[in-house]
């Protein structure tokens, strides 16, 4: 483990915050007691004050990395601030005794005299330090602990959203498996019509049916379902409906080739397809698919003539299971006229 793992622009940015206030507190202080002003001491002990705050920062993050969550907060931070105002004091004294005299007397200025001995001055700046390092180390630990909540919070919002998701999809899968009791008798009786016309007609209608209960009744359960698996579920419907008339409606399938591996929830496509057809009424069928963007564009259309409430049940259907999948980051646009039908979904695409 990093020693000082975490620490980056965040600390740098608070650092010199810090240290701005402070030097603006010293900055009123000798404009009170009607000091002298030295803008070039005053910018050296800003910048020394900036190195002593991010080696602070510096001491908080060693403590939080090295006794973890499982020491309690007050441990963590007074080991900081001891820790803090130890390094800070120790970095300024090293910096006092490689300067040159003249300029170390210069940085401290009156406040060199006044002390008893070498280590009164040095107790008096450990404890300047571990004043402002009582400051600064509870307030940081205060917004880490900020941060890190609202970092669980999101996570466990995401694991929720995650959780209803794959609940949500294991219902469409489910959904998926169960095939229209009525559509799969019709079928049945279609078939057994068929043989009775011919052997062929027979063999192709038997085909048909097979063909889309292997796409209703995907074999892999765990398998996320794709542009291309619901486009076979809907030509799997179409044929096993043109098997049942005399003719079916004219197709025109448009799928963009880097669109087909996208993950697209299961029975999304079908429904709308259901709606576009408005039972036979309808005489041509195009279905497109795109990428656009950082979304999956599906538009189902068709020159439907029928009631336009007569299959709204399929539109409701697709806007509760948008609504449950993808939590209002998804679309689905439909306009109906006189003979004609048009259905845009967007959903995002992964």
């Amino acid at each position: 483990m990093r020693i000082f793992s975490g620490f980056g622009k965040r600390h740098v940015l608070i650092a010199l915050v810090f240290s701005l206030v402070i030097q603006l507190t010293h900055l009123g202080y000798a404009a009170l007691g009607k000091d002298d002003f030295q803008p070039v001491r005053l910018l050296a002990w800003a910048v020394i004050y900036f190195f002593m705050v991010v080696l602070a920062l510096a001491c908080a993050v060693a403590a939080e990395n090295l006794l973890g969550e499982s020491a309690g907060t007050t441990l963590r931070i007074v080991l900081a601030v001891l820790a803090a105002a130890t390094v800070t004091s120790l970095a300024v004294e090293v910096l006092l005794y490689l300067l040159p005299h003249s300029l170390a007397m210069a940085l401290e200025g009156k406040e060199r005299t006044g002390y008893v001995n070498e280590f009164h001055r040095i107790a008096t700046g450990f404890s300047i330090a571990a004043g402002w390092s009582m400051l600064l180390i509870p307030m940081y630990t205060m917004l880490q602990s900020s941060r890190r909540a609202t970092e669980r919070l999101h996570a466990m919002r995401l694991a929720a959203l995650a959780a209803e998701r794959r609940v949500v999809e294991g219902d469409l899968r489910a959904m998926q498996g169960r095939v229209d009791p009525e559509l799969l008798f019709d079928s049945l009786l279609e078939v057994d019509h068929a043989y009775a016309r011919g052997v062929h007609a027979g063999q192709e209608a038997l085909d048909a049916l097979i063909r889309f209960l292997r796409a209703a009744l995907p074999s892999d359960a765990a398998a996320t379902p794709t542009v291309a698996c619901e486009q076979e579920l809907a030509e799997a419907y179409l044929a096993l409906m043109a098997s049942r008339a005399d003719q079916g409606p004219r197709l025109d399938i448009s799928v963009a080739p880097e669109t087909r591996a996208l993950p697209m929830p299961a029975m999304l496509l079908l429904p709308l397809v259901r709606w576009a057809l408005d039972g036979r009424s309808a005489t041509r069928l195009a279905i497109r698919a795109r990428r656009r963007d950082a979304a999956l564009e599906v538009s189902v259309s068709s020159n439907s003539r029928g009631d336009a409430n007569a299959s709204e049940s399929n539109i409701a259907v697709v806007r509760e299971r948008l609504s449950r999948l993808f939590a209002g980051q998804a679309s689905l646009d439909v306009s109906v006229s006189a003979d004609a039908r048009q259905a845009r979904l967007l959903i995002p695409a992964s």
